[in-house]
């Protein structure tokens, strides 16, 4: 085994760090799945959920902002990720020790989750960038090393889910903050993606973004960006409150998460093929339109744990095709000089969409129940798909030509 790791190049010995940091992230992260369950289960109504989530989302642009700029003023994208998986792990694992059943427990989990944001809302996004921009210029397959990150992910849950019921949703907040150790100590060893030069940097101070906004293709995307992450947003942060109604455990909500991830594989393994046969956009549609399917089921046939995954089914499939092809969709659509402000105004989008998906979502939760919830979210998907087909047929039918 060492001789066989003494004889790889620079390329492969990264390949292993690289699939390894983005993969044991993933796997650690399934540990620290449980926020929802935990503030339901002291107390949380579905609207207070939604007041919370939106907090954190407007924190997380904040966030991503800030240490989007650290990164470009010290020219290291490795050294903010070990910042922010440390910093993030080290609060998130504080939150059981806010007091609950006070008058101001409410507020309190308010005002001090989003600090915990500042950092953890960060870490994802970079977790995935180091993987992305080290797969680009060292010409890797990123969906194959993507693909290990939702097994892991998988495997994660699935292990969390059996040990649940000996140490209780509290102790998963922690259990995410030692599963980061070695994820930071793989960042360590892994690659700085390449820096742009300072006389790049201060070209790129001067780009003129009206190419961007003139891109028709692109501002329609945006908008369909912004039905999109709504329902998103809605699909995932009530479905715990979804998985009680229908009588299911809460503590089996990350049974429900892992088999999504392990239907996100086949997609991305399929990626390079897939993207030779057929449009980017048409892919990203098709991702729509399998999640509003998971919803629309939801909403007229879950009763059981074994027809909620039966839903999820969909859920996982659709996100895979859409993690494999959303982010590459942009880059297409961008000018080649304007490909990085594309998907920062990309990711700006989604972050707004998660404040407004959350805000309104946990109202619209409470007054109407689960059911109806989701099949208005089903709605909500299927206006962003009709959005993309008025508005990007031309796009459509010129990849395809």
């Amino acid at each position: 085994m060492t001789r066989y790791l003494l004889r790889l190049t620079d390329t492969g010995k990264q390949a292993i760090i690289l699939t390894g940091v983005n993969s044991l992230f993933w796997f650690a992260w399934a540990f620290g799945s449980y926020q929802a369950v935990y503030l339901q289960q002291v107390g949380f109504t579905a609207s207070q959920l939604g007041l919370l989530n939106a907090l954190t989302s407007a924190v997380t642009i904040a966030s991503l902002a800030f240490w989007g700029m650290v990164s470009d003023r010290i020219g290291s994208l490795r050294k903010v990720l070990v910042t922010v998986l440390a910093g993030g792990s080290l609060l998130y694992a504080l939150i059981p020790f806010i007091p609950t059943g006070l008058p101001i427990s409410s507020l309190l989990f308010l005002t001090i989750i989003p600090v915990v944001y500042f950092f953890r809302g960060s870490m994802s996004t970079y977790a995935e960038n180091i993987l992305v921009r080290n797969c680009n210029e060292l010409r890797l397959n990123y969906g194959l090393l993507r693909s290990v990150g939702s097994f892991l992910f998988t495997i994660g849950g699935l292990i969390i889910s059996f040990l649940l019921p000996f140490v209780g949703v509290r102790s998963t907040f922690w259990f995410i903050g030692v599963l980061m150790i070695p994820v930071i100590l793989l960042t360590i060893a892994a690659r700085e993606p390449n820096a742009r030069p300072a006389a790049d940097k201060k070209k790129k101070e001067k780009l003129d973004m009206s190419g961007l906004f003139k891109n028709k293709a692109y501002v329609s995307f945006l908008f369909f960006g912004f039905l999109f992450y709504i329902a998103i947003n809605c699909e995932a942060n009530f479905l715990p409150y979804f998985i009680q109604s229908v009588n299911v455990s809460t503590d089996l909500y990350v049974v429900v998460l892992a088999y999504r991830a392990l239907l996100e594989i086949p997609f991305l393994l399929l990626m390079v093929r897939l993207r030779q046969k057929f449009p980017l956009g048409l892919l990203v549609m098709i991702s729509a339109i399998l999640m509003a399917m998971e919803c629309l089921f939801l909403g007229f046939f879950a009763n059981s744990l074994v027809t909620v995954l039966l839903c999820s089914t969909f859920f996982g499939l659709g996100n895979g095709l859409c993690i494999g092809s959303s982010l590459n969709y942009v880059y297409e659509l961008a000018p080649a000089h304007l490909k990085a402000s594309a998907q920062a105004f990309f990711s700006a989008v989604s972050s707004v969409a998660g404040i407004l998906g959350n805000l309104g979502g946990g109202v619209v939760f409470d007054a109407i129940g689960a059911k109806p919830f989701y099949l208005v979210v089903a709605v909500v998907y299927f206006l962003s798909v009709a959005l993309f087909l008025f508005t990007q047929r031309k796009t459509l039918l010129h990849r395809s030509a």
